[in-house]
């Protein structure tokens, strides 16, 4: 088994460890909602921003957002904490060069049993990055720079012992209104109660899909913000097992879904929904080696949903991980889907970066992590290693290749990866590259770690 200790991703240095930390010296922050984010702008920027939400602190286990400070001097946070009863907490964290620190909104949150959180920070420079973990541990997504005006997800179960809502959270001072939409292999549907939603100014709400889609699998949701702009992530709770999807703010062609499980025991799908007026055809290669897999097709009516299953799959054998990459002739919505029996988790796809941060969140490691080049030609790697225990020393290492269409572990393109507290920022010549990780589960490959793309 392949154990790494330390993954996400981004462009100057990402991630962190679990020291959980409380929000202290109560202040009253300002607005950062437009604000760039500390990864994506110079680390000499005056100010930057992140928003997180679809924390909760549900059967008292709480989710946590994790802080890394990329840079080599300390940043003020400037925190703020709200909940879907809208509870709001105010104060700072002095987070010093290179050193990671985590809040818990639920112990910061002393009036509530049970409740889901936004969290916004206004962050005194740039190269400050942060990751939000479920109280499982099991699922992960990164914090973002800005609101999103469009945002679709798909995959959604609400089925009898599972339940789907979207996290909404509005950063900026004035209020936002959205529709939403339903996308079901029954076709589209536009709730009345999903019109004209209204969040008002520093709040976050939740729109529980369970209320109007019922005892349905694979639902797609569509977003338009006609006002404003929001934070929103997709929350899934199958059976027991709870999921965060970060979504995607345009349909696409072509996704990559590297590290998918064939085990036996395992289930794994790629759900598709179709936001057009266009049938799709939808077609998904398997890379499955040493064996020679026929690509699985499919089509999806317009406005409506449909899966491909990888496994099982008597045409697809059942020998560990599999790279798939999926087409279609019109923009789609895509997600895959792990788990197991009636349990399954869902994963948005990631968009190719040239710049990655890896690190264990969750303090698992890996069962598995590679890095994947989606372009059609080679990519130069530039990897720099930092250690918790020496945060002032950064080694870097340059000039390793990727070739096109590939995927290579971590471990083959990193040396002394799996070195205890360490964080790897990995640089691309070109943003083609992906990182997959999963954690270590049985069966094998069904909990997928999302890495910190520092949106």
């Amino acid at each position: 088994m392949f154990k790494l200790r330390r993954v996400p991703v981004l462009l100057v240095v990402l991630v962190l460890l679990v020291a959980t930390g409380v929000v202290t010296s109560l202040h009253r922050p300002v607005n950062p909602s437009e604000l760039p984010n500390g990864l994506s702008v110079s680390l000499d920027a005056e100010s930057t921003a992140l928003y997180c939400t679809g924390i909760s602190n549900a059967r008292g286990t709480p989710g946590r957002v994790t802080f890394f400070n990329t840079s080599s001097a300390s940043r003020n946070l400037s925190v703020s904490v709200v909940s879907d009863k809208g509870n709001l907490y105010h104060g700072s964290i002095e987070l010093a060069a290179h050193a990671a620190q985590s809040i818990e909104p639920g112990v910061v949150d002393k009036s509530a049993t049970s409740a889901t959180y936004a969290v916004a920070v206004q962050i005194s420079g740039g190269g400050v990055v942060a990751e939000e973990i479920a109280e499982t541990g099991r699922t992960e997504v990164p914090c973002s720079a800005s609101g999103v005006t469009r945002w679709y997800a798909t995959g959604f179960n609400t089925l009898v012992g599972s339940s789907a809502y979207l996290s909404v959270y509005n950063p900026t001072a004035t209020a936002a209104v959205l529709n939403a939409s339903i996308f079901t292999a029954a076709g589209f549907y536009a709730p009345a109660s999903f019109q004209g939603i209204s969040v008002p100014a520093h709040t976050q709400t939740e729109i529980n899909l369970d209320k109007q889609v019922v005892n349905t699998t694979n639902v797609g949701v569509g977003v338009r913000v006609l006002r404003g702009s929001l934070e929103i992530v997709g929350v899934e709770s199958s059976a027991g097992t709870v999921s965060f999807e970060q979504g995607v703010t345009d349909a696409v062609n072509e996704t990559w879904y590297p590290n998918v499980t064939t085990v036996q025991s395992a289930v794994a799908q790629i759900r598709v929904a179709n936001p057009t007026d266009v049938a799709a055809e939808v077609t998904v290669d398997v890379a499955l080696s040493p064996y020679t897999v026929s690509p699985q097709t499919l089509s999806v009516s317009p406005f409506s949903t449909g899966l491909i299953v990888i496994t099982p799959n008597p045409a697809i054998p059942a020998a560990g991980y599999a790279n798939l990459t999926v087409h279609s002739n019109v923009p789609v919505v895509t997600a895959l889907a792990t788990g197991s029996g009636l349990s399954i988790a869902l994963s948005s796809p990631q968009v190719p970066s040239d710049a990655l941060l890896v690190r264990d969140f969750t303090g698992l490691g890996f069962d598995a992590a590679t890095l994947t080049n989606t372009s059609t030609r080679s990519i130069t790697l530039t990897t720099s290693s930092f250690n918790a225990a020496k945060p002032d020393v950064i080694t870097v290492t340059g000039g390793n290749k990727l070739a096109a269409g590939a995927t290579e572990p971590l471990s083959s393109l990193i040396p002394n990866i799996a070195t205890t507290n360490d964080v790897f920022l990995i640089s691309a010549s070109k943003p083609s590259l992906i990182a997959s990780m999963t954690l270590p589960s049985r069966p094998r490959g069904v909990n997928v770690v999302t890495p910190l793309d520092g949106r």
